[in-house]
């Protein structure tokens, strides 16, 4: 079954429609004809299970729609080949694979502006100078991802604006002085050196002029060693909105760093980002914090709060704090606080239900991330 979504040139004659998608159970039947449709702009190709895409299909493909600018087909196994790199009118680029690098010759998609991809590999070498692609804005991955060095330091900065995910080790000075514009950046894999107080990588995210989402994401456990949430972080993140930590293991009494954090609006705390039984924050912090999620806590026990601590609050979410006896009680006087979301702390739920009776609170079920 082949669906056709039509743009505002025809909606109802499929040969002049500008979007295609298409069942991937459909698609060898489809390219077998040997279609030709250079006014399609936009190709989706959805399933519930990934095929292979063989490369004689991928030949097919870019013989079929050649100005194509949009190109989503993370539910086919993509292979690279030279006829893909026929496309360089791609603007959108969306696949998955068994792939371990982003080869050299991809740096040749100059239009290229949101690239994602998704593979089967522990990690994912970026060969391609993206550093170049001068249009390129997006790039995500899902796995940690390892840059190439910038070919000189000096020049046109890059207008990247998001990275995620990035290897630790790929946060070097010259790729961050490259990537300064950068808004949005998720760091994932070993994360004791990047942490280092005084010559960690983190001190390089100075370069950075104006981030806004920040995420960290540990892989490795340490045993006896022990992260440590550098104080540097209120000066380098000054302008950071919304913070993940996940895996990090820092002690609750280094909570209050983050508090400090004077442009911080959301605080996600996931899969024991903090450990230790009790967190009693600093009244000083948190003044324009806004939503909190707090995730696998999963020896917390006690945690002290009250609206000196978390003036602005509107969102709350607690999930998967089992240990929790309570939640703070002190949190129904913060004028702003519309919802709290618990699943899986049962503890807690008897002062979330006084908490809703008295004040009139919400109390719903936490979505997923």
């Amino acid at each position: 079954m082949i669906a056709l979504y039509t743009c505002s040139i025809s909606v109802h004659d499929p040969s002049t429609s500008c979007r295609l998608c298409i069942k991937s159970s459909a698609l060898h039947d489809f390219l077998s004809t040997t279609p030709f449709a250079e006014h399609v702009r936009s190709f989706y190709c959805f399933s519930t299970r990934q095929i292979e895409l063989p490369p004689s299909n991928i030949k097919y493909l870019c013989q079929a729609f050649p100005l194509i600018r949009v190109l989503d087909i993370e539910s086919l196994k993509f292979v690279f080949s030279k006829d893909f790199n026929q496309l360089f009118h791609l603007r959108h680029i969306a696949f998955s694979g068994d792939f371990v690098a982003l080869p050299l010759a991809f740096g040749k998609f100059g239009n290229l502006q949101t690239l994602i991809l998704n593979t089967s590999a522990s990690a994912l070498e970026i060969k391609a100078d993206i550093w170049n692609m001068l249009r390129l804005r997006h790039v995500h991955t899902n796995v940690p991802a390892k840059l190439p060095s910038p070919s000189t330091s000096s020049g046109k900065a890059s207008g990247l604006q998001t990275l995620s995910q990035v290897a630790p080790e790929s946060c070097k000075k010259g790729v961050l002085v490259k990537a300064c514009y950068l808004k949005k950046l998720s760091i994932r894999g070993a994360m004791m050196a990047f942490l280092k107080t005084n010559k960690g990588g983190h001190v390089n995210l100075e370069e950075l002029k104006c981030p806004e989402e920040l995420k960290l994401l540990n892989d490795v456990l340490y045993g006896s060693k022990v992260l440590h949430l550098p104080p540097s972080f209120v000066r380098i993140l000054r302008t950071v909105k919304k913070l993940t930590l996940s895996k990090t293991m820092f002690d609750w009494d280094e909570a209050n760093i983050l508090g400090r954090l004077e442009s911080l609006e959301v605080l996600k705390l996931k899969e024991n980002a903090f450990t230790g039984k009790s967190w009693n924050p600093d009244i000083r912090g948190f003044l324009q914090l806004q939503v909190l999620w707090i995730e696998e806590a999963l020896d917390l026990e006690t945690w002290e709060a009250s609206e000196a601590h978390f003036p602005r609050l509107g969102h709350l979410i607690l999930k998967s704090c089992e240990n929790l006896e309570a939640v703070p009680f002190e949190l129904a006087d913060v004028h702003s606080l519309q919802e709290m979301r618990l699943g899986n702390t049962r503890k807690a739920a008897k002062s979330a239900k006084e908490i809703e009776i008295k004040f009139k609170l919400t109390i719903l079920p936490p979505e997923t991330d």
